[in-house]
């Protein structure tokens, strides 16, 4: 086990310590505090302290590992110098090296914080690093990071909570995908270059470009202490919609006491040729339901445990929306900013959706006309589901049609599908 060799001092040390060199990166041990583990072998406590993966700017694809240095021609990017002992930090895929010394001196980038320099007053084309787009006007850069943005790029905020995400994202130089997969605008869907600035929430690999994320003030807020952080973080769903009254087999709840109804609930199967419908979505019952057994009142087992409180997609205020019973078609949650209302089927509906109508997911486009909707016919305007790859194009509304219904004109269910 290492432990920190008591031995060592600024101004006495022996001849021994005067040659001996740390390990990792082959620099003398005097001035330093140290770790020895017996028989020559050192490391400055600096240097056991370096952490095993990092993301570095030069090298935008893919993490850095610290790892040994071996009898390579491989050089250090940054130096250009061979190293054959100690450790430095490597990407295999790509032979990509760095002297851990040389990693020290070019900035790992998490908050940039250093000023940017108006670079020429002539008109050059660049990439910007910040949002991804191309310039052809005056550029800024950062000397210390060798950034390179556009003026309206210097000052983005870093985090920012965003309708179209329940987590906070945060702007990110590049992300590094170790998988090797591509990343997709969670707004229009095209492809996002993993090597330039894009908003990033690393829990659901969910992205923006910075263009599509900023291009309505009305649908961001900027998150600045770390406390909005850390609430940003966690849903607020509310209380639970039940009480418990009975537990059964496999930790299922049998009887419940639901918030939306005055008698107790018990839970039932689906009993076939008889068409029930749930007085929460207004849809055919198909599968559990609980049901009240001293009147009509009927909920599907998914509809009884829908949270109290939910983020809508979309919706301008993005303070969670309390689910209010006995409204037009059955449940629907509430803002209580605006008075608006959305039935749960509507709320219940994300960015990706699939249908059985369609082999492949449908995503969700705010802008996107010029299509004939694969459902009912109708000409699209504004927002609507698509599948890029097979040219299939619905219309919002359509894609809340039940998958399965009943028509007087025939005595089997009716299963949807798209032509």
């Amino acid at each position: 086990m290492a432990y920190e060799d008591p031995s060592i001092s600024s101004k006495y040390y022996s001849e021994e310590l005067k040659k001996a060199r740390c390990f990792a990166c082959w620099t003398p041990l005097v001035d330093s505090a140290y770790l020895s583990l017996g028989c020559g072998f050192f490391l400055h406590k600096k240097c056991v302290e370096l952490p095993l993966e990092i993301n570095h700017l030069g090298h935008r694809q893919h993490s850095l590992f610290l790892q040994f240095s071996s009898d390579s021609d491989f050089s250090c990017q940054k130096c250009q110098e061979t190293q054959s002992r100690g450790l430095s930090y490597c990407c295999s895929i790509c032979n990509f090296f760095l002297h851990i010394e040389c990693v020290s001196q070019s900035p790992t980038i998490e908050d940039h914080e250093h000023p940017f320099t108006r670079l020429s007053l002539r008109q050059s084309s660049f990439t910007c690093d910040a949002c991804g787009t191309s310039g052809k006007s005056v550029s800024y850069i950062c000397s210390s990071c060798g950034l390179i943005v556009h003026k309206k790029c210097i000052s983005l905020p870093r985090i920012i909570k965003h309708l179209w995400h329940h987590h906070p994202i945060i702007h990110k130089y590049f992300v590094v995908d170790n998988e090797l997969g591509t990343l997709q605008c969670g707004i229009c869907h095209e492809e996002v270059n993993k090597e330039c600035g894009s908003y990033y929430c690393s829990e659901c690999n969910f992205s923006l470009h910075v263009n599509c994320a900023l291009q309505d003030i009305g649908w961001y807020y900027k998150i600045v202490s770390k406390d909005d952080y850390e609430k940003a973080l966690v849903a607020d769903t509310g209380e639970p919609p039940f009480f418990v009254i009975k537990d059964g087999e496999n930790v299922i709840n049998t009887e419940i006491k639901h918030f939306s109804h005055q008698h107790n609930l018990v839970l039932s199967e689906v009993v076939k040729d008889d068409d029930r419908y749930c007085d929460g979505c207004s849809q055919l019952i198909t599968t559990f339901f609980y049901h009240c057994l001293q009147c009509p009142f009927l909920l599907h087992k998914s509809c009884a445990e829908l949270p109290m409180k939910k983020e809508i997609l979309v919706h301008r205020h993005q303070a969670p929306l309390n689910l209010v019973p006995n409204c037009f078609s059955g449940f629907a949650y509430k803002c209580m900013v605006c008075n608006y209302l959305n039935c749960i089927r509507c709320a219940t509906i994300s960015q990706t959706c699939t249908s059985q109508g369609h082999k492949h997911p449908l995503l969700y486009y705010n802008e996107h006309d010029g299509k004939y909707c694969n459902a009912c016919g109708g000409y699209t305007y504004f927002s609507m589901y698509r599948c890029k790859s097979c040219d299939v194009n619905v219309h919002f509304h359509c894609v809340l049609l039940p998958q399965i219904a009943r028509h007087k004109c025939d005595e089997h269910l009716l299963t949807l599908k798209y032509h």
